[in-house]
């Protein structure tokens, strides 16, 4: 995976270019495969989310066909891409109109033990000269940090692919639908041919066309930020698809069935991840969508309620056979963006993928139905806040009963019953819903934490985006 990259002016517009480039090059190597075995028959099947399949007839020479072919891509991609990007090709034969799933997983397993083999070693063993890049001119790219050379433009050291991402991202605004056509100076390349970003024609590639705009220009991640409800956060989110390996599995090897769901995966974390973004929360940054996952980066308080409509909408079309669940990372505008996603990344992994179908944010994990009832709360809380209800001396003394019951202390509940009684008084609008929230029914009282912390992230003032 090519890192996002951090540093330098128009970093949105290269981190779109970059994610848009893995994209294009999975299906342009699609492509390799089926000029390689062209005499095969061989045809596309399906290709989502970093992955294809390739049909064609039995060929006895077939493995060291696609051996030589991996050996072209791994040089390619070592020098142009130095490590960053890797495509793992693995083949198996069948004869009863299944897909050998079994047989194909054990290949790429192997293949992947040894990325990049076929270009780091040699018949004598490892070619251990081709491990290390060096810069030639001493310096690092102020985009990527990379060591290729440099070249100053706008008053930044930038190498030749931040250069070319920063181009590449800039044609791609304003395209929904977006394929790929063969130019001779097309900004992508792979084993000796150029492609351009062409519109609604050429070899299709899912999506994500939306952008935010600031006056008439792709937002910076600063504006963004800007937008936060009260504190100028963004939110960085990361949603996976629960257990789809098993989903796959339980198709039996079917090809049809198996074609059918890849295409409803790809085409609702591309397509209907556009529609919503461009209809309800325009002020979100994609950064990558395909096949059962989705990155993207917003205003901390649109990208909490993304994740709450996207999850309604996929559990609607899934008709609640498949679950997802998401993570979410705080970031100040300035904030690393690696670091951030790496974040976002834990805390989708460590903490919502342990329970499943849930979304770890704001410091709390919780299931689906729990985060709306929160988020709720949380919103409810801010606005009493704005309005001068409820100061956060009370919000703070909420936290602290909350991290107490956690801990077992069976007093937090007589406590905070007379926290509310002395503090709330002048204000029983306030009171009254606390009691209702956190005491009786106290519904939402397990996530608290996570209520309160919205509330102190929002502030002042009303709320923006959806």
């Amino acid at each position: 995976m090519l890192r996002p990259v951090p540093g330098a002016g128009g970093a949105a517009r290269r981190l779109r270019a970059r994610s848009f480039r893995v994209l294009a090059l999975t299906r342009l190597v699609a492509r390799s495969v089926e000029k390689a075995f062209e005499d095969a028959g061989a045809k596309l099947f399906y290709s989502a989310g970093g992955r294809f399949l390739v049909v064609a007839r039995r060929r006895p020479d077939w493995a060291p066909r696609l051996g030589v072919l991996q050996r072209s891509l791994d040089e390619e991609l070592l020098r142009e891409y130095r490590g960053e990007l890797v495509f793992h090709l693995a083949g198996a034969e069948y004869s009863d109109g299944r897909i050998p799933g079994k047989a194909l997983s054990e290949s790429l397993n192997r293949r992947k033990r040894m990325p990049l083999g076929e270009a780091l070693r040699t018949a004598e063993g490892w070619a251990t000269e081709r491990f290390f890049f060096r810069p030639p001119s001493g310096a690092r790219c102020d985009g990527c940090a990379g060591t290729e050379e440099v070249r100053l433009a706008g008053g930044e050291q930038l190498c030749a692919t931040c250069l070319s991402d920063r181009e590449l991202g800039g044609r791609l605004l304003g395209h929904e639908s977006v394929g790929l056509v063969a130019e001779a100076e097309g900004p992508l390349g792979l084993l000796g041919e150029r492609w351009a970003v062409a519109g609604q024609r050429g070899l299709e590639i899912s999506w994500i066309g939306h952008a935010p705009k600031h006056n008439g220009q792709l937002a910076t991640f600063e504006e963004l930020a800007g937008k936060g409800l009260g504190r100028p956060y963004l939110g960085y989110l990361r949603i996976d698809g629960d257990r789809i390996g098993e989903a796959f599995a339980r198709l039996e090897n079917q090809p049809l069935r198996i074609r059918g769901l890849s295409l409803l995966l790809d085409r609702f974390f591309s397509a209907r991840v556009e529609k919503l973004l461009a209809g309800r929360f325009t002020n979100i940054y994609p950064v990558y969508g395909g096949g059962d996952d989705l990155f993207v980066i917003g205003p901390w308080q649109d990208t909490l309620g993304f994740a709450s409509a996207l999850q309604e909408e996929f559990r609607a079309i899934t008709d609640g056979g498949l679950t997802l669940s998401a993570g979410m990372a705080l970031a100040k505008k300035k904030q690393h963006i690696l670091a951030k996603a790496d974040e976002a990344e834990d805390a989708l992994t460590a903490q919502a993928k342990a329970k499943r179908d849930s979304i770890h944010a704001l410091g709390a994990t919780m299931g689906w139905g729990d985060f709306r009832r929160a988020l709720e709360a949380g919103r409810k809380l801010g606005e009493l806040r704005a309005r001068g209800k409820l100061r956060s001396a009370m919000l703070q003394n909420i936290l602290e009963l909350h991290q107490r019951w956690r801990q077992g202390d069976g007093r937090w509940h007589s406590l905070l019953y007379y926290q509310v009684e002395r503090n709330l008084r002048e204000s029983p609008e306030a009171g009254q819903w606390v009691k209702s929230a956190f005491l009786k029914p106290g519904e939402v009282w397990p996530q608290a934490d996570f209520a309160v912390r919205y509330a102190m992230l929002a502030g002042s003032g009303e709320e923006k985006g959806e």
